[in-house]
């Protein structure tokens, strides 16, 4: 039940409440969150994401230019059918805001692949540092 609440709110509520501009708001609600978890490592993120059940993260990319994380099973749209577009914003938030503590600058999360919102394997993101 708890899973169906949050998709529920997230997906159908909250976009019939603000519109289009749920996706943003679900993006700055998780950087918010990440932000004032504090992490200081990426396992800490990795542990904390497995705990709260949000997926499986992956990091199959990390190098001094170039982030990409996965997140396998995602709470917000594994399983469902795809929609067309990427749904996982809040996921993104999150995982933008634990960044910009760990790497101790500003992070962007870039949704480029959704499991639910496009078919895809996992939700994949490209992270952008500034």
């Amino acid at each position: 039940a708890g899973v169906a609440l949050y998709r529920l709110l997230r997906l159908v509520a909250l976009e019939d409440i603000i519109g289009r501009g749920a996706a943003g708001t679900a993006y700055l609600a998780g950087k918010k969150l990440g932000i004032s978890l504090g992490l200081e490592k990426l396992d800490a993120l990795l542990e904390l994401c497995d705990a709260l059940k949000v997926g499986i993260i992956k990091v199959p990319v990390a190098t001094e230019t170039r982030v990409r994380v996965e997140v396998f099973e995602c709470v917000t749209c594994s399983g469902l059918a795809p929609v067309g577009r990427v749904l996982c914003h809040f996921e993104g938030g999150l995982i933008a805001g634990s960044l910009t503590t760990i790497f101790k600058q500003k992070i962007r999360a870039v949704e480029t692949q959704c499991i639910g919102g496009l078919g895809d394997d996992a939700c994949s993101f490209e992270i952008e540092r500034r």
